[in-house]
């Protein structure tokens, strides 16, 4: 009678501690479902709610010039391994935490970035159908962006001036914040971006320069990376925390804040990266008329974009390539039906940007 009792308590406990999860999963798949199915829920929240998680969250892990989110990454397998050892003689308990943990992060992920997905975009979707370019178009422009690099700084084509820790992160603040004077869904307040100490490395090997995190709502940066990309790639993962989650107008976001930023390497990072996705479209258009107009291109940014091409080059493995395949799945189940495609936008958006401003 009494060991019966007892198994009824431990299975009513067991029934009870699965609570918290439900709950958890429940509130996801409720946010996760309103975003996709409901009209406007997506674009409210991310004007209405989001805001206050980036005031808060964002604010709080930006107290330090340190990524939470790496020191998580590298807490989380110690505190595991510790649980099972406190545990070893309870694999229910483990499984639990286990199963709370993946809930939790679940809710902060769509809390935090899924519902965005679905807001709408920082640019129109007609603005892509009505766009038409010629290759003259294209020649123009690349032929602008050489101008603009023969006139930046002659200073900045040393890596060293590129700024990094503090003085990056106050440079894409300070450019993500002018940038939002002009356009009101790009203002509010910006954590610091933050330098990865430890897991570049990592990083590197996967072809990656930056990421969100969205447990942390913070702007992560490989710290390996050539000068040229850092203010660009701090500044395009500032701009996932407005809430613009598509990586072709992100990096448009991104090459908006860094050309129009008071800081010369901070324009000057934004024209190297508009020659390197206008130039290898052109590239790829006409493979001669690129050799003839690159050659009127500054030797310094030459060499720049020599150096971050043979980077990228010497980390290239098996794994980047995975990489590249699951960042591409996962963006078109998100809804981006161009999938790492989407990152190519920027080209098209710069065009269209010289043909209105010129």
């Amino acid at each position: 009678m009494a060991n019966n009792q007892g198994r009824y308590k431990e299975n009513k406990k067991s029934g009870g501690s699965l609570i918290i999860p439900v709950i958890l999963l429940v509130i996801t798949a409720g946010l996760y479902t309103a975003a996709r199915r409901i009209a406007g829920f997506a674009e409210w929240y991310a004007s209405n709610v989001y805001p206050h998680l980036v005031e808060s969250i964002g604010r709080l892990s930006g107290m330090t010039q340190y990524s939470a989110a790496e020191f998580i990454c590298l807490l989380i397998p110690v505190l595991l391994i510790a649980d099972i050892i406190i545990c070893r003689h309870r694999l229910r308990k483990v499984i639990k935490h286990i199963l709370v943990l993946v809930c939790v992060l679940a809710l902060m992920y769509t809390a935090n970035c899924g519902v965005n997905y679905y807001r709408n975009g920082f640019v129109s979707p007609d603005t892509y159908v009505k766009a038409e370019f010629t290759e003259a178009d294209l020649v123009d422009y690349c032929n602008y962006v050489i101008v603009k690099l023969s006139e930046s700084d002659a200073a900045s084509a040393d890596e060293a001036v590129y700024p990094s820790g503090k003085d990056l992160s106050e440079g894409a603040i300070a450019a993500m914040t002018k940038l939002g004077a002009e356009y009101p869904g790009l203002a509010g307040y910006y954590p610091q971006p933050k330098q990865l100490r430890y897991l570049s490395g990592f990083f590197s090997s996967m072809g990656v320069s930056g990421i969100y995190s969205p447990f942390t709502i913070e702007a992560n940066v490989n710290g390996q990376m050539e000068g040229m990309e850092m203010p660009f790639t701090s500044c395009h993962e500032l701009s996932h925390l407005r809430g613009y989650m598509n990586e072709g107008e992100a990096n448009y976001i991104g090459w908006l804040a860094c050309i129009g930023s008071d800081d010369p390497a901070f324009r000057r990072s934004g024209w190297l990266i508009a020659w390197s996705y206008a130039g290898s479209s052109l590239r790829r258009t006409d493979p001669d008329k690129f050799e003839e107009v690159a050659a009127d291109l500054p030797e310094s940014a030459a060499a720049e974009l020599r150096a971050n091409h043979e980077f990228w080059a010497s980390h290239e493995t098996k794994a980047s390539e995975i990489q590249d395949q699951v960042n591409d799945a996962y963006l078109k189940s998100n809804g981006l039906k161009d999938g790492v495609a989407s990152y190519g936008k920027l080209t098209t958006l710069m065009l269209l940007w010289y043909q209105d401003n010129h």
